[in-house]
């Protein structure tokens, strides 16, 4: 289970999107921080409206307000006047100016078997990318916690309960697959080939630990670097 981490914005190329018209990306990612902050009242991500905008599977563009849901696949987006929900089939991505993190994050919506499912368009959040991608799925976990009812935690359902914000790691490699991380360095090790001696010798020297989120980062970042600079 993991506490609330916030990395630094990554750089994100998914290469079946990069037919997307550039001229959009780059004139929406400019104009999303022109939207006023949303209300800070709410205490979980999934919960604020973030201004950002979407690119439908249409390559059509909406540009306003985001309500996210990644255990539904739902996004939610409103302008001043209307409110539309789409599920993650009708969505090619989405970018936002995170309210709760107060940084610029990137979903995409990309087919994945979950929970023994057929293959169908779910979120992923890009946490670094290149030969190898890591990206994240958030949910909500509920915890006891009755010998402390500490208050820096919301309590929901009864004194002692708090939510915590969670996430699930996966690993898109060059050929195309989504392998789900169990957040164990043994796992990990097999994914860098050739580069594993080297791989383990920058995490014991720089002391990171794979199931800590910033860490991962680092890790995988150090990973595709390596790999580019052959």
């Amino acid at each position: 289970m993991k506490t609330i981490y916030e990395p630094s914005e990554t750089k994100w190329d998914i290469a079946f999107l990069k037919t997307v018209n550039v001229k959009v990306v780059v004139f929406c990612t400019i104009s999303l921080f022109l939207f006023s902050s949303t209300s800070l009242s709410q205490n979980l991500p999934q919960e604020m409206w973030h201004p950002g905008f979407i690119v439908l599977d249409s390559e059509d563009t909406l540009q306003g307000k985001i309500q996210y849901d990644f255990e539904s696949n739902l996004v939610q987006y409103t302008t001043s006047k209307t409110v539309k929900t789409f599920t993650s089939q009708k969505i090619l991505f989405f970018k936002i100016h995170c309210q709760f993190f107060k940084r610029v994050r990137l979903i995409y919506s990309i087919p994945y078997e979950l929970k023994g499912r057929v293959k169908t368009p779910v979120f992923f959040e890009i946490l670094e990318e290149g030969k190898i991608t890591l990206m994240a799925r958030e949910y909500v976990t509920i915890e006891n916690n009755n010998r402390f009812g500490n208050p820096m935690y919301r309590t929901r359902g009864g004194f002692g309960r708090r939510e915590i914000l969670t996430y699930d790691y996966f690993l898109l490699t060059d050929d195309g697959e989504i392998h789900k991380f169990s957040e164990k360095k043994k796992d990990l090790m097999p994914f860098f080939g050739k580069l594993e001696p080297q791989m383990k010798d920058y995490i014991k020297d720089k002391r990171l630990k794979v199931d800590r989120q910033g860490d991962l980062v680092i890790i995988m970042n150090y990973y595709n670097e390596l790999v580019s600079s052959r």
